[in-house]
């Protein structure tokens, strides 16, 4: 009707209207397949939208153009007794099609050889950066010496050897540095060692709990780090 002039969609109450065909939809009897209802439902949306565009092009239209005598590009279907149009499928939410999503990317466990290679970069890394203040360069000498010592520390001792070492000295010294206790502080291991090497005591015990043969446990980052031994 709005096509062919016989309404001006500007006097329209669109969102009235689509009121009173959704109120009617409700009221009907049980008995209606809610799939019609759903189909019809969605035809009232459609055309309700298209009432809001000719709106929206009567804004567009110049003062001295002939609303009555123009063609609008857009059709609209005319409505059957029943008030739907059978130019619409009647299940349109079976026309719906899922859209492909991007498989995550897949992760990998990192090799102990990747994780030293990373460290030297980050040794090269930390070397280059320029020092802009003394407390700066004092913060970068003092990463850069931890992270050689950790990387000179992975080729030239052996890890195995110093893992095994300290598992031995675990099970030999267990109850007497826990006094009944679960867990061990790392501090309290750390003073219980001749030559205090916090540096080789870590990388033992990442060593150990890679093989399960410790636990480890840190309440939150940056705290204390807590050692236990499992039981058999």
């Amino acid at each position: 009707m709005a096509q062919c002039g016989e309404i001006d969609p500007w006097d329209v109450q669109v969102i009235d209207v689509i009121d009173r065909v959704l109120s009617e939809l409700r009221t009907r009897s049980a008995d209606a397949e809610q799939e019609a209802d759903l189909s019809e439902s969605g035809q009232a949306f459609l055309y309700a939208s298209m009432l809001v565009l000719l709106k929206a092009d009567r804004l567009l239209e110049s003062p001295d153009a002939n609303s009555s005598d123009e063609v609008f590009e857009e059709t609209i279907p005319e409505l059957d007794a029943s008030g739907g149009d059978r130019a619409f499928p009647l299940h349109l939410e079976k026309q719906l099609r899922r859209r492909a999503v991007a498989r995550p990317p897949q992760q990998r466990r990192v090799t102990l050889q990747e994780l030293i290679e990373q460290i030297e970069l980050m040794t090269e890394t930390i070397a280059k950066t320029p020092k802009t203040s003394p407390r700066r360069r004092m913060n970068s000498l003092s990463r850069s010496k931890t992270a050689r010592a950790i990387a000179q520390l992975a080729h030239q001792e052996n890890l195995s050897e110093v893992a095994d070492g300290l598992e031995q000295f675990l099970v030999n010294h267990w109850s007497k540095m826990t006094q009944g206790q679960d867990w061990l502080d790392l501090e309290q291991l750390l003073a219980s060692q001749p030559q205090n090497d916090r540096v080789g005591v870590f990388w033992a015990l990442l060593l150990l709990s890679a093989q399960s043969k410790v636990e480890l446990a840190q309440e939150e980052f940056y705290q204390d780090l807590k050692i236990r031994v499992p039981i058999g």
